[in-house]
């Protein structure tokens, strides 16, 4: 919304500059995003929410200068109309068909006009604010709308067909051509205005071309209404449409502005153009009922943290345009104008009062702060995050026994390390503290899969048991457990997806870059899993967890007839290293460029150590390497294999230079091939 800083001091004489109001409006609610010069004038530019329709026109946010400044609002001249409920006079009928959309509706015949362009103030004030002058019938109705925020339309009488206005929806096929010069395609539930003939104008958004008004044009017919928010908003996005008429009616206007708007702008007309203003039509009518919010000053005032006063709120309440029906104590009664729909609670004049008393004056005090007597440790925050984390990726968190059998620890070997037995166990199946929680996972899949669930996504953050000096010393370790088999997804669109290795592996990379835990994953061997990884933090260099397949045999223990993939991981040295802050990154201003290169190297080269050579050649100009495909088979001999890789430029600076680019991807290619000895494909 632009408006006229000359414009506005037609209706409030304020001493302040440009610049000084535009702040005034920004601290009370109302954002100016920019004052520009316009010769002698002003012209600032809103920024309106869409619960404050009422400062969509001059004299709303007049109003609002009015209480901000305390001072005088001057009202403009609207001269009493015509009056009375007719839907039909000599010339012309009105038919309004659906009422749920257009529940008030009114024409105005203005007669023997001078159609001309206009001069004078309307050409002045609807030009500095960016509207094109046409001519004095056109421009006074977009002043009229501008200055009361009421939308209204001028038709030539002369080119009505039949006599008659109807107000009724679009029927299927018909079209229309609107002041754009845009042939329409209308469609069923559209609201138009038509006459006998063909729709001559689309309700609420645009008018027709066939009954523009034009230098030719005697007789006029001025249309002013209210027309129902969600159907002007819902034509106007169908045909693509957006006009300074639909953008209001879209929002909401004052129901009590239809007929005043019209006498306004009949008035305007009758001056500019010197017609006769002879006939008058309201079809409708539309009830308003009072609001009435009781407010309590004390209540208020301790909201704000402010003393208020009677005398003053009830100030601040009249410059708005509300009405103080009665007081008694530290108790109001206020009438709501029809114009703020937003209020209807003893809260909203709260934060209207407080708005205009200014933000900027009620002083800042600290809050009392009760000191948390029990914080969350990192271990915790951690754990939590994990199980956040999986959750939303889809997994099911279970809890299993301490206590397993001698036999399933006995199954685990390379997890069987100083296991904790009970000297006098409740039964054999709970004879031993658990040495791993791959027995659980698995006993869980299991029972699943007994019962027709056969595609899982299970975890469990457990602990597992060590004597670390025989009967004296005993230690809890922390564990995730992580398993997975069956179909990943299954649906008629992308098929059937069975989990693998690499599901589990980039869940895992995943949760441990979440915690920005660097880690390495390595070739791993143990009787348990095959294929297996082991999973290490460099620091240390020990060996944190494994991952991988659990063998056939060990299924058949479990009764298990499908691949399980799962992974066991210590926590202990991962709660050591992990970072939990959040570090903002902004967007790239500039755009980078990809590169990709494939190698043809042994089999034995782990892909990590190539994907840091990268990095390290590229210095600062890499901001990711990931690798897109492995190849081995046919054309590769047994002991080699393909690895492409995709190599992503960029500087957040600036852009980056073709030449520059090639320079860095060619010192990367010599150094993979003298280093690592492979070769390029």
């Amino acid at each position: 919304m632009r408006l006229s800083f000359e414009w506005l001091r037609d209706y409030v004489r304020v001493k302040a500059d440009a610049e000084e109001v535009a702040f005034k409006f920004t601290m009370s609610g109302s954002e100016v995003g920019a004052v520009t010069d316009c010769g002698a004038d002003k012209i600032m530019e809103f920024e309106i929410t869409t619960n404050r329709p009422d400062c969509l026109n001059v004299l709303g946010l007049a109003r609002e200068i009015s209480a901000i400044y305390d001072i005088d609002l001057l009202i403009p001249d609207i001269p009493p109309g015509i009056s009375g409920n007719r839907d039909k006079i000599e010339g012309i009928e009105c038919v309004v068909k659906n009422r749920q959309l257009c529940p008030q509706y009114t024409l105005r015949i203005i007669n023997e006009v001078n159609i001309k362009p206009s001069s004078g103030k309307i050409k002045e004030r609807i030009s500095s604010i960016g509207l094109r002058p046409v001519n004095n019938a056109v421009d006074i109705t977009n002043y009229c709308l501008m200055e009361l925020g009421q939308p209204m339309h001028v038709f030539d009488l002369d080119k009505i067909k039949g006599g008659k206005i109807i107000v009724r929806e679009a029927v299927k096929g018909e079209k229309i051509m609107t002041i754009d010069d845009e042939e329409r395609e209308l469609e069923p539930g559209m609201l138009v205005i038509a006459d006998t003939k063909r729709p001559i104008a689309i309700a609420g958004v645009m008018g027709g071309k066939d009954t523009e008004v034009s230098a030719d044009t005697r007789n006029i017919l001025l249309e002013s209404a209210y027309f129902d928010p969600v159907s002007v908003r819902r034509t106007a996005r169908r045909l693509g449409i957006s006009t300074d008429s639909s953008y209001r009616f879209e929002r909401g206007v004052d129901k009590s502005m239809v007929i005043k708007a019209s006498d306004r702008a009949a008035g305007l007309i009758k001056e500019q153009s010197g017609g006769r203003i002879s006939g008058f039509i309201k079809s409708g009518d539309m009830k308003i009922d009072p609001r009435v919010v009781d407010i309590n000053i004390k209540r208020s005032s301790a909201i704000l943290g402010i003393d208020l006063d009677t005398d003053q709120v009830a100030n601040i309440i009249g410059r708005l345009g509300m009405k103080v029906l009665s007081s008694g104590g530290s108790c109001i009664s206020v009438e709501v104008p029809s114009f703020r729909e937003d209020i209807s609670r003893d809260i909203d004049i709260t934060e209207e009062i407080a708005r205009i008393y200014g933000y900027e004056k009620i002083p800042a005090t600290i809050p009392r702060i009760t000191p948390e007597i029990i914080r969350k440790d990192v271990r915790a925050e951690v754990k939590e995050r994990m199980v956040s984390f999986l959750s939303a990726a889809g997994f099911n968190e279970i809890m299993t026994y301490s206590l397993i059998s001698e036999d399933s620890t006995n199954r685990f070997t390379s997890f069987n390390k100083k296991p904790v037995a009970l000297s006098n166990p409740l039964s054999e199946e709970q004879k031993v503290l658990t040495t791993q929680l791959i027995d659980g996972m698995l006993r869980s899949v299991s029972w699943n899969i007994n019962r027709k669930n056969n595609d899982l996504k299970l975890f469990e953050i457990g602990k597992i048991y060590r004597e670390e000096k025989p009967g004296r010393e005993y230690r809890e370790i922390p564990v995730l457990c992580i398993g997975m088999t069956g179909s990943l997804k299954r649906n008629w669109r992308d098929g059937e997806k069975t989990v693998d290795f690499y599901d589990l592996k980039g869940t895992i990379e995943r949760i441990l870059d979440d915690l920005k835990v660097v880690h390495v994953f390595e070739t791993g061997d143990i009787p348990e899993m095959a294929p297996c990884a082991v999973i290490k933090i460099p620091d240390t260099g020990a060996v944190e967890g494994y991952a991988g397949r659990i063998s056939p045999g060990i299924l058949r223990d479990y009764g298990i007839e499908q691949d399980v993939f799962i992974c066991h991981v210590r926590l202990d040295n991962v709660f050591g290293g992990v970072d939990l802050k959040k570090t903002y990154r902004a967007v790239p201003r500039f755009p980078f460029s990809e590169r990709d290169i494939s190698i043809l190297c042994d089999k034995t080269l782990k892909s990590s150590n190539i994907r840091d050579m990268i990095i390290k050649a590229g210095e600062d100009l890499i901001q990711d390497v990931e690798l897109m495909d492995v190849y081995e088979g046919e054309s590769i001999s047994q002991n080699k294999k393909s690895l492409t890789y995709r190599i992503t430029y960029g500087l957040d600076f600036r852009t980056l230079k073709d030449d520059e680019i090639e320079a860095v991807h060619g010192k990367i290619k010599d150094l993979l091939s003298s280093k690592l000895k492979v070769s390029f494909r």
